[in-house]
């Protein structure tokens, strides 16, 4: 049984709850009349909110890769492969999420030239482990013979690095250009 027939059986048990105590609810004593209705009620709307919330996330598109349902306004990729006749093919959703968050993973050689790094050197800062924070949360990642890091690792740690770098070359050349003159 899935959450959302589940809080509708819950649902249904409460507004039976409810019909069965207003036939007796006038035999009971004031406050404890009040204090019933108000459980029940609040309950009830509370069991609402939530079935509203899961069901207006929902839509009958799941991620194949990170199992999370495909809002209605979400236009996912939809992939039906076959290797071969003899193996079953393969009908594949992907989100939009899951494609964005495959285009920041990246090889350290592909970093190292979109950043305009030196060869090596997110390798070299691995083993002195200056990225160890990041390679704790799984942001560098070592799979055998490569290391794959994220877009987020070198926004965060290396372009403050490059900025610097590019700051005191200017200031060389301003400096220079001074001298000169």
């Amino acid at each position: 049984m899935s959450i959302i027939e589940s809080t509708q059986e819950k649902i249904v048990e409460l507004e039976r709850a409810l019909e069965q105590f207003s036939l007796i609810k006038d035999t009971l004593p004031l406050d404890v009349r009040f204090t019933t209705q108000k459980l029940i009620d609040n309950q009830l709307k509370e069991l609402k909110y939530r079935l509203e919330k899961l069901t207006s996330l929902r839509s009958d598109k799941k991620c194949t890769v990170c199992d999370h349902w495909i809002r209605e306004n979400e236009e996912p990729i939809h992939l039906f492969y076959q290797y071969n006749n003899s193996v079953e093919p393969a009908n594949v959703t992907v989100c939009p999420s899951c494609i964005g968050a495959m285009k920041k993973v990246m090889t350290t050689n592909e970093a190292e030239k979109l950043w305009g790094l030196i060869p090596g050197t997110i390798k070299q800062d691995r083993r002195l482990g200056n990225l160890q924070e990041f390679e704790e949360v799984g942001l560098v990642y070592h799979t055998g013979r490569y290391i794959k890091i994220h877009e987020i690792v070198m926004k965060s740690y290396y372009e403050p690095k490059i900025q610097e770098r590019q700051r005191r070359e200017n200031r060389k050349i301003k400096d220079s250009q001074k001298s000169v003159k």
